[in-house]
Order: C-alpha cells, then sequence, then structure tokens
C-alpha cells in the first residue's frame, strides 16, 4: 500500500460532490486563487520587489539603447552598451534567482493541489464556454477540451489553464508582481 495514493484517492471521495459543474469550476477558481494568493505572499517576503522593478527597468532601458546602436551601427553608441553588458548579465542572473526563491515556497503547494486536482477531474469536463470556439480553433479540442452540446467543454488541465495565466496576472497587478514591465 502506497500512503501518499491512499491519502490522495481519500481527497478524492471526500471532495467528490465537487467534481460536477458548477462545483468543479468554482473548486477550481478557488484553488487557483489560494495558490496565487501563496505565490503573492512568497514573492513579497522572499524578495525585494522594488528593487526587481527597478533592476527590469535598468535592463529594459539597456535592451533599447542596444537595439538602437545595432540599428544605427554607431561604434560609440556600440562600445558604450557593450561596456554595460557585464553588468546587465549580473543584473539579469540576480533577478532570476530573486524569482527562484519564492517559487520553492510556491511549488510545494501547486504540485500537491495539481496532483489532486487532476486525480479528482481528470480529463472530465469541468466548465463550458456557452460557445463553440473549436469551430473557430478546432486544435483545441483534445488539446484542452472538447465540444459539447452546450458549447466549448474544458477539461480540468485547460480550464486551471485559462484560469491561472488569466487571473495570476490580474491578482498580481495590483501587489506590484504583474509580469508586463
Amino acid at each position: 500500500m502506497d500512503p501518499w495514493s491512499d491519502f490522495v484517492q481519500f481527497l478524492v471521495v471526500l471532495f467528490a460532490p465537487v467534481e460536477v459543474m458548477p462545483w468543479s469550476a468554482i473548486t477550481i477558481l478557488v484553488a487557483n486563487l489560494l495558490l496565487v494568493f501563496i505565490s503573492v505572499v512568497a514573492t513579497n517576503k522572499l524578495t525585494d520587489v522594488e528593487k526587481m522593478k527597478a533592476d527590469m527597468e535598468e535592463v529594459k532601458v539597456w535592451r533599447e539603447k542596444m537595439s538602437a546602436a545595432r540599428k544605427s551601427m554607431d561604434p560609440e553608441a556600440l562600445e558604450e552598451v557593450m561596456a554595460d553588458q557585464g553588468r546587465i548579465l549580473q543584473l539579469n542572473s540576480s533577478m532570476m534567482g530573486a524569482r527562484m526563491k519564492p517559487m520553492c515556497v510556491y511549488y510545494i503547494p501547486f504540485i500537491l493541489v495539481f496532483w489532486i486536482m487532476g486525480a479528482m477531474f481528470g480529463n472530465s469536463v469541468v466548465a463550458v464556454l456557452p460557445f463553440n470556439i473549436d469551430k473557430v480553433l478546432p486544435f483545441l479540442v483534445g488539446m484542452i477540451g472538447t465540444s459539447t452540446p452546450a458549447g466549448f467543454g474544458f477539461s480540468f488541465y485547460g480550464f486551471y489553464l485559462l484560469v491561472g495565466l488569466g487571473l495570476g496576472n490580474l491578482i498580481r497587478k495590483p501587489f506590484g508582481q504583474s509580469m508586463t514591465a
């Protein structure tokens, strides 16, 4: 007997009432929100968000200078940006390290929740768009869902991806953690 599999199976049985729509979509949404807030808290506790923003802006300005110098082929401008290249590479490296710290905290709950919910929902339809997007984007069938009489039905993995990408950045933005610069 595998204790982990037994635990997952216990949770699947416990949460069986939420395996049907609309509870399935609500459960996935709530779990995703919980994980986003864990990520936000971990990022705020383990990184200097303001320094990260300043470093990102500095790298962005340097890239713009590099692009302009390459277009103009001005030897002085190229020399100037190349002189800063080592420092910019160090900034990128430190930013990557700073991003990794909260990921270490975030990924443990993410893997647990994703594994348990994957066992709960599998490839069953958990949410339905009230129209058939697969008529326009037929490659989505099988990838993130399937066509149903009521519209396009998302599988757990497709719906989780949609909710995670859509809401994650919206929730991070007020905390100054948006992925866009």
